[in-house]
């Protein structure tokens, strides 16, 4: 929910923005620390290589394979001065790098194929300091020309092939910034080299509008209405950004506004909010009330096979809807996962805010299990009292 007068265009971040790239992991990897994990740095802290600027003790310029030079460094997880409350939706592990300026990232590999595939994900920075233009260079010299980010872009994936390699030399792989005023920033995470191609995204959901109010559809049933127990063998979690609010209380101008119609209980998810619905079955389909849909709002979908569903803005109406916040726009909109099955479904937002309520469903294989099934799952959990309450537990974000 946002004004009209506060509006502004955002870049659209590309869809799929955390595609599972594990199945493309399994390939042998080129580059070392390719997501950045090493050195752990700590939640909430960054620190620039090289330099003696951030929020721990300085560190060398060449860490776990990398090196960084001139403004390039590395942010944790959690709130950090970099990004606010949490990081860009669909990061890999808990640490990814940033390109500020005209710093660079750069590490050497053997070639093993005169063709490589190079992968990776990239977002912008927030608070309008996030457009940044940045180059891959090889050996110097460029290749595939120019790629950007755009303020508070997501994570999305991009893919280059590198030809014309000879296997068993050795090549400089080197991002570069150039985008030099105004602290202009793009985020890098899961940088992978192989010489297999990486996996095709998964086909995406089908998503269909079946109505303006909160009715779900025949074979669906609920599972999380904010009013009444969640469903037998779901969770709900969320993080300090999110918040179940009173529709009956009407408009928080800035904060929040409840789906039109809508006087129960809904939930908010603010700037850098992240909520989680978890199934321990896996969902054919699933569907939701959303009002106000907003160009920074985020949905992941994911489950069992190492796959993610990544939808920003309109693409959560399947750009059937405006994403600019109009507070009279609510629909409840379905989501067919087809042969896929989905057992967590993420929520972001990158502004104040993503509303939504009656989170609906069906299971693959049918109807609800009977209570005294899920009992019998969820004891060798050991957590039968704490899955058939309500939870609402803080979020810790990885």
């Amino acid at each position: 929910m946002r004004s009209r007068a506060a509006l502004r265009t955002l870049l659209a971040a590309t869809a799929l923005a955390s595609l599972a790239l594990s199945s493309h992991a399994g390939a042998a990897q080129l580059l070392t620390n390719g997501s950045f994990e090493a050195p752990n740095i700590g939640t909430g802290n960054y620190t620039y290589p090289g330099l003696s600027y951030g929020t721990i003790a300085p560190i060398g310029a060449t860490q776990g394979g990398w090196t960084f030079s001139g403004s390039a460094l590395v942010n944790g997880s959690g709130g950090n001065a970099w990004y606010g409350g949490s990081a860009p939706s669909g990061m890999d592990g808990a640490q990814f790098v940033a390109l500020q300026n005209n710093s660079t990232l750069s590490q050497s590999f053997m070639a093993t194929a005169s063709t490589l595939h190079l992968s990776w994900l990239e977002a912008g920075r927030t608070w309008g300091m996030g457009d940044q233009s940045y180059q891959i260079l090889l050996n110097g010299a460029a290749a595939g020309g120019l790629f950007s980010t755009g303020s508070d872009d997501p994570f999305s994936l991009n893919t280059l092939t590198l030809g014309g390699l000879r296997a068993g030399l050795s090549y400089d792989l080197t991002f570069q910034g150039l985008v030099n005023s105004g602290d202009e920033t793009a985020f890098i995470d899961n940088v992978q080299l192989t010489d297999t191609l990486p996996p095709p995204p998964p086909v995406a959901p089908s998503i269909a509008i079946i109505g303006a109010s909160m009715a779900i559809g025949a074979d669906e049933f609920m599972i999380e209405d904010f009013d009444t127990p969640i469903a037998t063998g779901f969770s709900f979690q969320q993080d300090g950004a999110a918040f179940v609010r009173s529709g009956a209380l009407g408009l928080a101008p800035g904060v929040s506004a409840p789906p039109p119609g809508d006087t129960t209980n809904y939930e908010t998810i603010l700037t850098g909010g992240h909520a989680v619905l978890t199934s321990l079955q896996g969902l054919k389909s699933l569907s939701l009330y959303m009002g106000s849909p907003d160009s920074y709002n985020a949905i992941r979908f994911s489950g069992a096979g190492s796959f993610s569903w990544t939808l920003n803005g309109a693409q959560i109406f399947n750009n059937l809807a405006p994403a600019d916040g109009d507070q009279s726009f609510g629909r409840r909109v379905n989501y067919d996962f087809g042969s896929y099955s989905v057992n967590k479904v993420e929520f972001f937002s990158a502004g104040n805010a993503f509303e939504f309520d009656a989170i609906a469903g069906a299971l693959r294989g049918g109807a609800v299990p009977e209570p005294a099934t899920w009992a019998m799952m969820i004891l060798g959990f050991g957590a039968v009292g704490a899955t058939l309450r309500r939870r609402r537990a803080s979020l810790t974000h990885a």
